[in-house]
């Protein structure tokens, strides 16, 4: 038999191949392209009822002056009456805004050759992106989560200082947002930018501007953005807008002084809290340790110094830093999760098709311990406030 005969026998033996899968003829190759959006809606309505943290952002405003945190707020505040019922449609519809942009700015690797697209499907379906993106719709996180990925892929999409100028407007909006930005996600912005900088695209002075930008908008927001009035008034003048119940924490926290923050903070850390941080933190090595893993070889692909991978690294610790303002470490771990993972997949498009690099990324993921990996990690759930979906059931079921 000849060596195309044989070849033409081998096809029909295997109408699943490979070949034809990343061609998208069959519904392997969807699969891993839907994976993250169907393992984020899996979560979308869980504890909806009892979510009200977030959406009493909402209804703080302008209206007595400049506040921080307002920004959302602001743009609801022309909305006479939100009814639960409303605030929920929003969220739902906030969440298909985030799909459908994170689907369309990764739209060639979803539905790119068949390792691109379990490449995707490991880093968006994991249990800090878009799972926990669901489970906490409502909070501003979501928000600051569009911001982000407007103002990084203007930066890497744009030429050089038209999309630094944009990346400079997305993350002021995303200061107005939630001052939390600045950790959580900016860091991102930065990588970015260094990334250009080393590939003599962005020079050091448009940098320097820009993070100037950044820095003076961060402190006019946090020293003029105090609470006007009392949180008292606030809740009541909100709750007179919503049958949704107002978490008057919201307003308090806008009312405190950094000391008063800290005081607030300490009491929240709990033995049970932190031993559900813990707990998560445990189970999800193998996810931090691939996710490490894959950095290490982008930053080999790029040709990054000693310095500059120590840098970018302690730019992505950024967001631990908040855990000294706030007891939700999970919150705080995920944005690092997510700043990381978004880098991977903007550098990634970024190289050359076929690219040594490429491979390099997406390789891996033919080997067994990919599948055995992603199937833990979608078992998990996602990541919450201070522990996973995992630990809380097992807390819930103890607690019976």
């Amino acid at each position: 038999m000849s060596q195309a005969s044989a070849t033409e026998v081998t096809e029909k033996k295997a109408p699943f191949s490979e070949s034809k899968i990343a061609g998208g003829r069959n519904y392997a190759a969807l699969g891993y392209s839907a994976l993250p959006f169907i393992a984020g809606i899996a979560y979308l309505g869980a504890s909806s009822t009892t979510r009200t943290y977030g959406p009493s952002h909402w209804f703080a405003n302008y209206r007595h002056g400049f506040m921080r945190r307002a920004l959302v707020g602001e743009a609801f505040s022309r909305v006479a009456y939100l009814s639960e019922r409303t605030v929920h449609r929003l969220e739902v519809a906030l969440f298909a805004v985030i799909c459908v942009l994170t689907a369309l700015a990764f739209r060639k690797i979803l539905f790119g050759s068949i390792p691109e697209r379990r490449f995707a499907a490991f880093l968006l379906a994991a249990p800090a992106f878009l799972p926990h993106m669901a489970y906490m719709d409502g909070e501003l996180d979501s928000f600051l989560y569009i911001a982000l990925l407007l103002g990084a892929l203007a930066l890497m999409r744009l030429p050089a200082l038209p999309g630094l100028a944009m990346a400079t407007v997305f993350s002021v909006v995303g200061l107005l947002t939630h001052e939390g930005f600045a950790l959580m996600f900016y860091p991102l912005i930065l990588v970015l930018a260094l990334d250009l900088m080393h590939s003599r695209q962005l020079k050091a002075g448009w940098v320097a501007t820009h993070l100037a930008v950044v820095i003076l908008c961060f402190a006019a927001i946090v020293h003029f953005g105090a609470l006007p009035g009392t949180p008292g008034q606030w809740i009541a003048e909100a709750q007179q807008r919503t049958d949704m119940p107002i978490e008057g924490t919201v307003f308090l926290v806008l009312h405190f002084t950094l000391k008063q923050q800290l005081e607030f903070v300490r009491h929240l850390y709990s033995a049970k809290v932190v031993g559900s941080i813990l707990l998560t933190l445990v189970i999800c090595i193998p996810y931090f340790f691939i996710l490490k893993r894959l950095l290490n070889k982008t930053f080999a692909a790029r040709g990054y110094s000693a310095g500059h991978r120590l840098l970018v690294m302690l730019l992505f610790a950024c967001p631990l830093a908040l855990t000294v303002l706030g007891h939700d470490v999970m919150r705080w771990v995920s944005a690092l999760c997510i700043n990381i993972s978004l880098f991977l997949l903007l550098v990634y498009r970024s190289m050359p098709q076929k690219n040594d690099s490429q491979s390099v990324l997406t390789g891996w993921t033919a080997a067994p311990a990919y599948a055995a990996t992603l199937l833990y990690l979608l078992a998990l759930g996602p990541f919450g406030i201070a522990g996973n979906r995992f630990v809380s059931n097992i807390g819930s079921l103890f607690g019976h």
